[in-house]
């Protein structure tokens, strides 16, 4: 369908159909934003109960800077909440001004690696973005391999102990079996 210009003559019927012809879009839009931010919010409390250390805001944080183009935003966003923090006096200041000071540097094999095992956690497409056949590629793959398999090997035991714990009548699971 192509888009009418302002000029093209429509009866008051014809324009009240084409426009509900658009709101019923937006509103089958909206339903599924409603319905995706209802399954969000059940997730989150199900994650909450499970460790309270799983807030809102650390999704949100984790979420962002996944779908985030540029790696650097979200390191220059903790720098700046770091010296907030050593302004109040919370935390230690930061010896030269220097992020990560404090902390071994992470190299460039160990983002690679970082990175491919998130993507094998969170079952993303198994394709690492260098130059195939790479050391940087070969790297990524098997870092993404070994987030992948401890993400299928693990979690099933470690929700049958969320759910045997928030279920007080289950007996104790043998962990002979």
């Amino acid at each position: 369908m192509t888009a009418a210009g302002h000029n093209t003559q429509l009866s008051e019927g014809d324009r009240q159909k084409l426009f509900a012809y658009h709101v019923r879009k937006e509103i089958a839009e909206e339903t599924r934003r409603r319905e995706a931010a209802a399954a969000k919010s059940v997730n989150r409390k199900i994650a909450k109960a499970s460790d309270p250390t799983f807030t809102g805001q650390k999704f949100d944080h984790y979420v962002k800077a996944h779908f985030g183009e540029d790696d650097q935003k979200p390191v220059d966003r903790l720098k700046s909440d770091r010296e907030n923090l050593e302004w109040l006096g919370l935390i230690p200041e930061t010896s030269g001004g220097d992020l990560l000071a404090q902390a071994d540097r992470v190299d460039n094999e160990g983002m690679i690696r970082a990175k491919g095992y998130k993507a094998g956690l969170l079952n993303a497409e198994r394709v690492s973005g260098y130059d195939a056949g790479s050391v940087d590629d070969k790297l990524w793959l098997e870092a993404y391999d070994d987030g992948h398999d401890e993400y299928e090997a693990d979690i099933p035991d470690i929700l049958a102990r969320i759910n045997e714990a928030a279920d007080q009548e289950a007996p104790p699971s043998d962990p002979d079996v």
